[in-house]
């Protein structure tokens, strides 16, 4: 109200008060529909006013609405995003939640007869919590029904987009863990091939294949088994065999 010129104004319980510009007095109007119809639809704009110049413009809403309720005091806004639900409810005490989009559960639509007669909805939204569900509700909008399906839509792409990062997740780690057990990237020494048991000659005649008998000759003259003799002496053998 800071910004409100001097005049009378609705209240919660109905009645209009006087703003001074400055702060609430204590002047009321007990019955304003009686004296002052005029000017309490006027308060009743003013405030209305105030409520759109406040409301903040989100460019990554998905759906934004404003309640419309009977007597025009404490409308309620509420936004959607990719990731979460908006509500802010009460014209002079703002109260305001968000909710995580992925934690909506299931989204109602109901109409009473004074709603019906005005074209608005209530909207309820089934939240999921730690301590169960909680109930959250956007009252006397004008689109429930697109608000319903937006915000039904939106939760489960959430949730699947959730999913879908969970399996991958799953599926990367059991893959590093079954095939390097390490993250991909990085550099690791390499272990090299358990060596034949038993003697030189032994793994070397028990090779049918002369390549791979060269192979392993080789590897056994690097890790200092066999000499560099050697070594020049098998692999000639090798070769005439080959």
């Amino acid at each position: 109200m800071a910004n409100a010129a001097a005049g009378w104004y609705p209240i919660d319980d109905g009645r209009l008060r006087y703003w001074d510009g400055d702060a609430w007095t204590e002047h009321f109007h007990e019955d304003p529909s009686k004296s002052v119809g005029p000017i309490r639809q006027a308060g009743v704009a003013a405030v209305g006013r105030l409520i759109d110049t406040s409301a903040v413009h989100d460019p990554e809403a998905i759906w934004r609405s404003t309640g419309r309720p009977l007597t025009g005091i404490g409308a309620g806004r509420y936004r959607l995003t990719r990731h979460y639900l908006f509500f802010e409810k009460g014209a002079l005490r703002t109260d305001s939640q968000q909710v995580p989009i992925s934690a909506v559960v299931d989204v109602d639509v109901r109409q009473s007869v004074s709603q019906k007669a005005r074209g608005v909805f209530t909207v309820v939204v089934h939240v999921q919590r730690s301590r169960g569900i909680e109930i959250v509700t956007m009252d006397d909008i004008p689109d429930g029904r697109e608000a319903q399906r937006l915000i039904n839509d939106t939760a489960h792409q959430a949730r699947l987009s959730i999913q879908q990062h969970a399996n991958t997740h799953r599926y990367e780690n059991t893959h590093l863990v079954g095939h390097v057990g390490q993250v991909p990237g990085a550099q690791f020494p390499s272990v090299p091939p358990a060596l034949p048991t038993g003697s030189p000659q032994q793994a070397i005649e028990a090779e049918p294949d002369p390549i791979e008998q060269l192979r392993r000759l080789g590897e056994l003259r690097d890790a200092g088994i066999v000499t560099e003799e050697e070594f020049a002496a098998k692999k000639a053998e090798v070769l005439r065999r080959f």
